[in-house]
């Protein structure tokens, strides 16, 4: 059997604190790696000067490493070369839906220290050039009485959509046979097969978010009647014929922008992370940021294509991003990690917020708390919701 490594890397903490730790830990410091003396060195600068390491035991009232961050590979048995995104389904089975940008869906259950494959199809119109793919999978929180689930995929150059199918686990094929169209994006004239569909999911109401890019059609973004580079929130609909209505409360439903619209300003949005009212947004940059943005309410507007990473003075009736990075060698959060690499390439994404169990693993130190990183130079920080340091 052809066994490869499961694209989610578990995360495992070592919860011994140092031997010096202060009471709170800087929102940019790096999990478990360098501590250095960074006051000289402006965070809003895309490149710095490297600084000198401090002694973490020294009571120069720095932080110094609190977690120990590893990774553990879970084995599993699919063919998927290139996993995209992955959803369990919430019954505490154990069973998920695991996806490949070439267009495989993989339902899977882990199984002792690794994970099978319980059945496959593939999305046979599933347009793969470059970024294009198969993006995302979401859950629909009635999935324990109808069974759906929701794939976000490219389906040409210009147009990213979002389906709807129903799982039988006895046949896979009827699961495929079941597609419904949610929702089509398209970008007319767009001549690259970038920024396209990101993460989708679901409130706690039962609306559906999703991320779009703006298709390398810049302005687009600043457009509230266009549907690129944008949060959506719709509510999909549960008949045959598949299609979506909006939620009351959506910020355009007067007729100043699309009814589907709910934020605004966004290039290249990839991953998300939904937290009580509040989206945790990773941004893919063009020159010189990367940024996570956080999304608080209706009609926010991050931007882009007028800014990119801070605003400083000049954000207007913009939102300046929640945490931002540079682009070169020696941008803060890759030279504080051991194990990046100084990769010209970025990606930012963000994961889930942590929500603690009775027995938590991790005695509270993640409770609350965003990760968020970069795919090419490898590094992993934490922030917490609230923005604390």
């Amino acid at each position: 059997m052809s066994r490869r490594a499961l694209v989610i890397c578990l995360l495992v903490l070592g919860c011994e604190p140092a031997s010096h730790v202060e009471e709170t830990l800087d929102a940019f410091s790096p999990i478990g790696q360098r501590l250095y003396d960074d006051s000289s060195v402006p965070l809003d600068r895309p490149d710095g000067v490297l600084p000198t390491p401090v002694d973490a035991g020294s009571d120069a009232g720095l932080v110094s490493d609190r977690l120990s961050l590893d990774f553990v590979t879970i084995d599993q048995d699919s063919s998927a070369l290139r996993l995209t995104d992955l959803a369990f389904i919430p019954d505490g089975s154990g069973e998920f839906f695991a996806i490949d940008k070439d267009g495989d869906v993989f339902h899977m259950i882990l199984e002792g220290e690794g994970a099978r494959t319980l059945g496959r199809f593939n999305i046979q119109d599933t347009y793969t050039v470059e970024d294009s793919g198969l993006i995302s999978v979401a859950i629909d929180p009635n999935f324990a009485e109808n069974r759906f689930f929701y794939l976000g995929l490219s389906v040409s150059r210009q147009t990213n959509v979002i389906r709807r199918y129903r799982l039988d686990p006895t046949d896979y094929e009827g699961t495929y046979a079941s597609e419904v169209l949610v929702i089509d994006v398209t970008g007319e004239g767009s001549r690259r097969p970038w920024h396209n569909v990101g993460d989708i999911g679901f409130t706690e109401a039962g609306h559906m978010w999703a991320l779009f890019g703006d298709k390398v059609l810049d302005d687009e973004a600043q457009d509230p009647n266009s549907l690129l580079g944008k949060v959506l929130r719709i509510i999909p609909d549960v008949d045959d014929d598949g299609g979506y209505t909006v939620p009351d409360d959506n910020p355009f439903n007067d007729g100043s922008g699309h009814p589907a619209v709910y934020a605004l300003g966004l290039r290249s949005p990839w991953k998300g992370a939904y937290h009580q009212g509040r989206w945790f947004i990773s941004e893919i940059g063009l020159d010189t940021y990367e940024e996570i943005n956080l999304l608080e309410g209706p009609a926010q507007n991050f931007g882009w294509p007028l800014h990119e990473g801070p605003c400083r003075d000049s954000c207007g009736e913009t939102t300046p991003p929640w945490v931002y990075y540079g682009r070169g060698g020696a941008a803060r959060f890759v030279r504080d990690d051991l194990d990046a690499t100084a990769a010209r390439k970025r990606s930012a994404w963000v994961g889930v917020v942590y929500r603690s169990s009775t027995e938590d693993p991790y005695r509270g130190l993640w409770n609350n708390t965003v990760v968020f990183g970069d795919i090419y130079p490898g590094f992993v920080r934490a922030r917490p919701v609230d923005g604390a340091s």
